[in-house]
């Protein structure tokens, strides 16, 4: 018979090896998690490393090739791009100036200021300054200056239009389209024009480039303008009117002389009249179908606007021709109201005067048509 007989200790021990052998795993399965954390947190700082190399590589790739924008726009500041740097829309300038030494996708305009092409810049759209110096030396599209010199130097694939102020076209440059001049002069050294070169009234540009002389133009030159548009305005408004009156000469007179009857209504409905024809413009201009429409409503707009103020400057010039005892027929008092308009032009005072005065004309010509009377009825004598 046998017999098994189990020492005290024979269990202690089998949980000695079993717990040594358990520690033993847990420090294989710790220190195997442990090495697989440190192997993906020096994989992940090899990552951060890389990508921070790529993005410096990225950016000393993108610094050498140009940084790029978009639109630039500055108001009362100068608009720059530096040479090397690529402007993916257009650079506007309000009373600053422009300075392009880079590469500009769109196009430059300046507004009260100068605007500076250099030879390394280039525009591949078009080049527009108003009242200020234009200086070309790179390539553009078309350049268009008004009121200012323009100097070119580089490559335009476009036309130049220049108005108001010198053009100057120097050696090496090339102008792909047609030169235009007007009122200003034209000086070719040494430069090609593929086009046409037109210049029209060459006789104004030494005096207005000394009234230009510095970074923006001085209040006088536009005064001066404003004179000049303003005097050829009211020159061909009064040839154009001389033929219109003379040509339906009773209807003239007679509206001239009922103008300044009941000159509260005559007012009222030739302000009603405008507003109705502005409102019809737009509200016609807002609808495709309409739009054809509008080259019948704005010329109508302008004529009867016009034919107003021809009504009001015959009476005004027949009221000044009464106080002096004259009789000056009715070109001589279109002459004499076209001075007392053009006057009131020049003066900026003056100018909501002549806006306000067309109204009573307006309001005659309303009048007329609404007022017109049926023939009179002959009474039939009572028996």
């Amino acid at each position: 018979m046998k017999c098994n007989i189990q020492e005290p200790n024979s269990g202690k021990m089998n949980k000695s090896v079993e717990s040594q052998n358990a520690g033993k795993m847990n420090q294989s399965v710790k220190s195997h998690n442990t090495g697989l954390i440190g192997k993906l947190a020096s994989i992940n700082r090899i990552g951060l490393i890389t990508l921070m190399i790529i993005a410096m590589l990225t950016s000393m790739v993108y610094a050498s090739t140009g940084m790029q924008r978009g639109d630039i726009v500055r108001f009362f500041n100068s608009a720059d791009v530096a040479e090397g740097e690529i402007i993916d829309g257009d650079v506007v300038s309000i009373i600053g100036g422009a300075n392009i030494n880079g590469e500009v996708r769109g196009d430059v305009v300046t507004i009260i200021g100068n605007t500076k092409i250099s030879d390394t810049a280039s525009v591949e759209g078009d080049i527009v300054n108003i009242i200020g110096n234009v200086e070309n030396f790179g390539e553009s599209d078309s350049v268009i200056n008004i009121i200012g010199s323009l100097a070119l130097g580089g490559n335009t694939n476009g036309d130049v239009v220049q108005i108001v102020g010198n053009t100057e076209l120097v050696s090496g440059a090339v102008v792909h389209g047609d030169l235009v001049s007007f009122l200003g002069g034209f000086e070719n050294l040494n430069g090609q024009i593929l086009g046409q070169e037109i210049t029209v009234i060459s006789f104004l540009p030494d005096f207005i480039n000394r009234l230009l002389p510095g970074e923006y133009p001085p209040l006088p030159i536009i005064l001066i303008l404003v004179i000049m548009f303003s005097v050829l305005a009211h020159v061909f408004a009064f040839i154009f009117g001389s033929i219109i009156v003379t040509i339906f000469s009773d209807q003239f007179t007679s509206m001239s002389e009922s103008v300044k009857e009941d000159p509260g209504r005559k007012f009222g409905m030739g302000v009603l009249l405008y507003l109705v024809l502005q409102v019809a413009i737009v509200t016609v201009g807002i609808t495709i179908i309409g739009i054809p429409l509008l080259l019948f409503l704005i010329p109508l707009s302008i004529f009867i606007q016009f034919i107003g103020n021809l009504i009001v400057k015959i009476g005004i010039g027949r009221k000044m021709a009464k106080n002096f005892d004259r009789e000056y027929g009715l070109v001589g008092e279109l002459f004499i109201g076209t001075l007392i308009y053009l006057l009131l032009d020049i003066l900026v005072a003056g100018k909501p005067v002549t806006f306000i005065l067309k109204f009573f004309g307006m309001g005659e010509l309303a009048a007329r048509a609404l007022d017109r009377k049926e023939p009179a009825r002959v009474q039939q004598p009572q028996e």
